[in-house]
Formats: structure tokens, sequence, C-alpha cells
């Protein structure tokens, strides 16, 4: 007659541990949450990235130099060397700001990032302590971004044309007309 056992190995304890630690690892790496690394990449997430660095007590600058290679990050003026990979080189990048009839282009003012050298910032956004940001449009890759004053996804435009229509229309039915 066979004899029946009542207990396992160690070598099965160890093999079935293994197996759910493995399961484990494959299930949480589906859905671990992403680095703000992996979020500051989206164009349309830039200021909400931004504000989740800052917090409430913060102003957080982005200031993109070197023909928007390479971009930086500054707290309360102060520059944490965080550098950030925005933009994909030898790609245009032109900001504008709405003055109420029409987009304008913003040249934005040199970065120094000592007193002996500054860079041509081709690119700021300032997110700042009460939650609000810069209001402006970003052309990039034939497609334009919408950063609003408040906190909120970035609205993206197939076109900085699409922008300037819809930002002309927000403002007719802010005035009520």
């Amino acid at each position: 007659m066979p004899r029946i056992r009542g207990a396992f190995t160690l070598f099965e304890l160890l093999l079935v541990l293994l197996l759910i630690v493995i399961s484990y690892g494959l299930f949480a790496q589906n859905f671990s949450v992403k680095s703000l690394e992996e979020e500051s990449v989206k164009l349309e997430k830039l200021n909400l990235y931004l504000a989740k660095i800052g917090g409430d007590k913060n102003l957080i600058s982005l200031r993109c130099i070197d023909n928007c290679n390479e971009c930086r990050l500054l707290v309360n003026g102060k520059d944490i060397n965080t550098t950030l990979n925005i933009f994909e080189k030898d790609n245009a990048v032109n900001a504008y700001y709405y003055d109420g009839r029409r987009l304008e282009k913003l040249v934005f003012d040199d970065y120094y990032i000592n007193e002996y050298k500054r860079e041509k910032v081709c690119f700021r956004l300032d997110v700042y302590p009460n939650g609000s940001s810069d209001e402006l449009v970003l052309e990039y890759k034939r497609k334009a971004y919408l950063f609003e004053n408040y906190i909120e996804d970035g609205r993206v435009f197939d076109s900085i044309a699409s922008a300037q229509d819809f930002l002309e229309k927000y403002q007719l039915e802010a005035r009520g007309r």
C-alpha cells in the first residue's frame, strides 16, 4: 500500500515561493505608478508635472536651452541640477502668448548658468505656488500645445492657427458675446 505524505519537502516550498514572487513581480510591474521622468516627456502634461514637483510652496521654472536640447529645472530660482529631455534634437520650438487679438511670438531672457556663462532660452514655463502657470502656446512638431494659467492637462491642436481660433472663441465667450 502506498504511503500518504502529510508534509511538503523544503524544495517544494521554495519552488512555490519562487513562483509566487515571479508572478507578483510581473503583475506589479504592469500596474506600477509612472515615475515623474516618464510623465515629463509628455508635453500636454508638462505643467502638471511641474506642479507635482513644486507642491503648493515653491515656484518651479523650466528653462530649455541649447536650442531646446536641454531643459533645466529651477526651484524658487535655484537650479536643482535636474535636466529633462522633452524635445527631440533638431526640431523647431516656438512659444507664443495671446495678446487678446492674436498670437505673438515670445522671446525669452537669457539663462545665466553662472556669472561667466549664459545661454539662450528657447522655451520657459513657470508654475507658481498658487497653482497657476504661465499662459502660452508652444508650437512643436507641427502641433500646438496650449498651457493655460490654471493647472490642468494642456490642450493639443493640429496647428497654431487652430490654437488661435480656440483662444479667440474662448475670449468672446468670456466677454459674453
